[in-house]
């Protein structure tokens, strides 16, 4: 990423986002001559980011793919900092599910993991009711219904567990980036999980 090093603004630590190639926009403030800030989410390890967009780069809309700064041909100017839940816009956080969902869809090995790996996190608790909406009835159903091969797409977990699983595990990673304190998290012990 271009910027003004490679340390976190509160003095020390590695950008975590350092490693990623390509966000997804949630909003933008100003565009035109400016080109404004772009509030966007790394489409790797879903990471909250400000940017500043390159002027004149006009409107772009929430869930467009964009390079970040290291291709000359982004929008993107260059990462301003680490962007936080509570900074979006309405219409941001309205469309974050959404956005996740796009992203999800396009690299679905780490969920389709979770699903497929998933088990108890204690004696009475199973790591499917981290899921909205999910009790430990659903959880012992889901359990059941999944077979030793696993399953290979949202549709057979959907199928098979009469739940739409993409829009679930979206809803609690942003759930999670709403509430970063959550535990235990499914954005760090699935979607971080690889980070090196």
């Amino acid at each position: 990423m271009q910027g003004a090093s490679d340390r976190d603004d509160r003095g020390g630590e590695d950008f975590p986002w350092k490693n990623e190639t390509h966000c997804r926009v949630l909003s933008q403030e100003g565009s035109g001559e400016g080109g404004g800030v772009i509030h966007c989410i790394s489409e790797n390890h879903l990471y909250l980011l400000k940017a500043r967009a390159k002027p004149g780069c006009g409107i772009l809309p929430p869930g467009q793919k964009l390079a970040l700064p290291e291709d000359e041909s982004s929008e993107i100017a260059m990462i301003l900092s680490r962007g936080r839940y509570r900074e979006l816009s309405t219409s941001a956080q309205l469309s974050l599910v959404d956005v996740v969902k796009q992203i999800l869809s396009d690299n679905p090995k780490p969920s389709l993991t979770f699903y497929n790996r998933s088990g108890n996190v204690s004696l009475k608790f199973h790591a499917f009711q981290l899921l909205p909406g999910v009790g430990p009835q659903k959880a012992k159903k889901m359990m059941q219904s999944r077979t030793s091969m696993g399953w290979f797409s949202f549709e057979e977990v959907d199928e098979a567990c009469d739940i739409d699983s993409l829009q679930l595990i979206a809803e609690r990673l942003v759930e999670e980036l709403e509430d970063p304190k959550m535990i235990p998290s499914l954005i760090q012990n699935v979607v971080r999980v690889a980070e090196v």
